[in-house]
């Protein structure tokens, strides 16, 4: 199904031409009808497949018929700032050369800056601890908003907004389009659905629908080698951006400055960056200008970084949620990509145990020169025996 077919108003439909958009993706063909149509809606998809279009184009479609320009009617609410900043970015390029005007409101910015855009918007795209903030303060008023959104529901609720979510939703009129957007549907969020969807439509599309495929490996590597490891991808694997992951501030900054030391210019994200230093880190490397972004699970969920080639787990992930969504960041859309994990000896029973919980087994690469020895492999095990033996007999 082509863009074209769906009559929209020439200057979207030439904005989303500028972006080379002209197939729709699995869930725009069933989300952006429904949405046309004023119903309210739940989409569940992988990322990658082309939602934030799903919901944004209908928006700015409706907004364009009404010509409405004096005050605020759409609201999005997003997890976090990235999300936020990464979101307005995308709609931005939608209303190119159009009235139609956004205002983001999240924490770390000011809020003479945020609020200096509210008065000309029709979008609100909101964190919900910044929008409650400013409700509080009556600073702002949703009366006039009769489309709420909902993305990245699930990470949201897992982040603990949900009493947050339903404070901004009793503050906005009852008659209203309500659309949620998530990448996963959990029993917290059906409690949140049943209550405030009216009949809506329901759209699921299966992680097998995406055509970009994930090569995933783990290499075995002694601690101690792994920055040798991944200077050894960086000259003789990975050709262009890779993301690393770990799990503390601490680590990306060692990985950082080990590669910097090395002659590898490189970026570090964390949360105790101020808001300025992290949205430059995130343009830089989605322009390219830096080819290594090391970051905690800030960048996890929800962020789009066209064509990463690879993803590294610097250590063995902490559930299977949060090995699926790191990887997630590769192999988005129609491109493949790589994810590879670094397993020492001491995580091994913990990479068995993540593998049994995802229900695969990942394809080892023993290809590289820093390969972990099963001597220090048993020994770790038998170590990690005699611990968890004295444990027990501590316990008794």
């Amino acid at each position: 199904m082509n863009f074209s077919t769906l009559q929209l108003n020439k200057f979207l439909f030439s904005n989303l031409e500028k972006q080379k958009l002209s197939v729709l993706t699995a869930v725009q063909e069933q989300v952006i009808p429904a949405l046309l149509d004023g119903k309210d809606c739940l989409a569940i998809a992988p990322t990658g497949t082309g939602k934030t279009e799903a919901f944004a184009i209908p928006l700015v479609q409706h907004l364009l018929e009404k010509d409405q320009k004096e005050h605020a009617s759409v609201l999005i609410l997003l997890p976090t700032r990235e999300l936020c900043i990464q979101t307005k970015d995308r709609i931005a390029k939608l209303i190119e050369g159009t009235s139609l005007n956004i205002a983001c409101f999240y924490g770390g910015g000011t809020y003479e800056s945020q609020l200096a855009a509210y008065p000309k918007a029709q979008l609100i795209l909101a964190t919900p601890g910044r929008l409650l903030d400013f409700l509080e303060q009556q600073l702002i008023d949703l009366k006039a908003i009769n489309t709420l959104v909902i993305d990245e529901f699930d990470q949201l609720l897992d982040l603990g907004f949900a009493l947050e979510i339903n404070k901004i939703m009793l503050a906005l009129p009852t008659e209203r389009q309500s659309i949620f957007v998530s990448a996963t549907r959990t029993a917290e969020m059906d409690k949140i659905i049943h209550k405030r969807l009216k009949n809506p439509i329901e759209i699921v599309v299966e992680n097998q629908l995406k055509k970009g495929k994930i090569h995933e490996y783990v290499l075995y590597v002694d601690k101690n080698d792994k920055k040798n490891l991944i200077r050894y991808l960086l000259e003789d694997r990975i050709k262009s951006q890779v993301l690393i992951f770990t799990r503390t501030v601490h680590a990306v900054e060692r990985i950082e400055a080990d590669l910097q030391r090395n002659g590898v210019s490189a970026l570090a994200l964390y949360g105790d960056k101020s808001q300025q230093q992290r949205e430059d880190i995130v343009s830089k490397f989605r322009n390219k200008e830096n080819r290594v972004l090391i970051a905690t699970d800030l960048l996890a969920r929800g962020m789009d970084f066209p064509n990463l080639e690879a993803i590294i787990n610097y250590e063995v992930p902490d559930s299977p949620e949060t090995y699926t969504h790191r990887i997630g960041r590769t192999g988005r859309s129609q491109a493949d990509g790589i994810a590879i994990t670094l397993c020492d000896a001491e995580d091994n029973q913990k990479w068995i145990k993540l593998q049994l919980a995802l229900n695969k087994q990942i394809q080892i690469d023993d290809q590289h020169p820093f390969l972990l020895s099963w001597e220090k492999m048993l020994s770790s095990s038998q170590s990690n025996t005699r611990k968890g033996q004295s444990k027990s007999r501590k316990r008794r």
